[in-house]
């Protein structure tokens, strides 16, 4: 009864600043000044007002960062700096509630796209997103965290660090599977790859996902044994190979396998290391036409 009662208190305490929004341009640092956690001690100290404060918080900051009903249904805009406090409140709500899934879901499945462009902000929401995975397991902290990585930072091995981690977790889709050894792979770390996918078959039973993996592992197995016999030419000739037809002509390999994708390995100009035209995916057959 008694947290019903102060939660009803914060709600109406926060009335006159929804109406305030409702009047004048939205601006942060009016409407959602960041409470510094210092501050919040108060409120750590009463269990009873650190659940509704918290919702309160995130109630404002759903607010702000929605839609302006009340102007066409245009989208608020926000600078920087302004992103960075709302940032910054949502860290604050789970100081005060370090159990509270859905700030840490509005931060990383919305957040990143409007500051993509903004490294310290996308690395600060990370460090949130790591901070909130101590406490609550559920893999889509870590999904985001690996897809801000290699989708805004350009990180991919850091990204498929954390979707690897993701991936292990209950609940998580089957793809990730997939996703991880492709963006090591990707990264020059075919090592790795290979490594990520064995340890994968091991843990998966029989099915798609299972066949999906040695299809994949056979990929990478050739591209391996591929860049093998460059290094060998390149130790052999003092060049790198113009095609891999001259590693057969040279007779360090009897034939170029096939990828199991569809595509057709390559070597590729500049870096003298091997890739596939399919990129690790199935490459989609030309339909004939009548």
């Amino acid at each position: 009864m008694k947290r019903l009662l102060v939660a009803f208190l914060l709600v109406v305490i926060s009335i006159p600043f929804m109406l305030k929004a409702d009047k004048i341009k939205p601006r942060v640092n009016e409407l959602a000044p960041v409470l510094p956690y210092s501050y919040s001690q108060v409120l750590l100290s009463s269990p009873g007002l650190r659940s509704p404060a918290a919702d309160l918080l995130f109630m404002n900051l759903c607010y702000l960062t929605g839609n302006d009903v009340f102007n066409q249904w245009k989208e608020r805009k926000f600078t920087q700096e302004e992103w960075k406090r709302l940032i910054g409140n949502v860290e604050v709500i789970e100081k005060l509630d370090p159990y509270y899934f859905d700030p840490l879901y509005y931060l990383g499945s919305y957040v990143p796209w409007k500051v993509e462009k903004n490294r310290e902000l996308l690395l600060k929401i990370n460090s949130i997103l790591l901070q909130g995975n101590r406490k609550i397991k559920d893999w889509r902290l870590p999904f985001f965290v690996g897809f801000n990585y290699f989708y805004f930072l350009g990180d991919k091995v850091k990204g498929a660090k954390y979707l690897k981690m993701a991936s292990q977790m209950e609940g998580a889709p089957p793809y990730l599977k997939l996703l991880v050894p492709r963006l090591y792979a990707e990264s020059g770390k075919i090592d790795l790859a290979i490594a990520v996918t064995y340890e994968e078959l091991k843990r998966t039973k029989e099915g798609p996902v299972k066949k999906e993996l040695e299809k994949r592992l056979k990929a990478l197995l050739a591209i391996k044994e591929l860049d093998r016999a460059v290094k060998v030419y390149r130790s052999r000739f003092g060049k790198c190979p113009s095609g891999l037809q001259e590693l057969v002509k040279s007779g360090i390999i009897r034939a170029i396998p096939e990828d199991p994708y569809g595509g057709k390995f390559y070597i590729e100009k500049g870096k003298c290391t091997v890739w596939t035209t399919s990129n690790l995916r199935p490459v989609k057959k030309p339909t004939s036409s009548r």
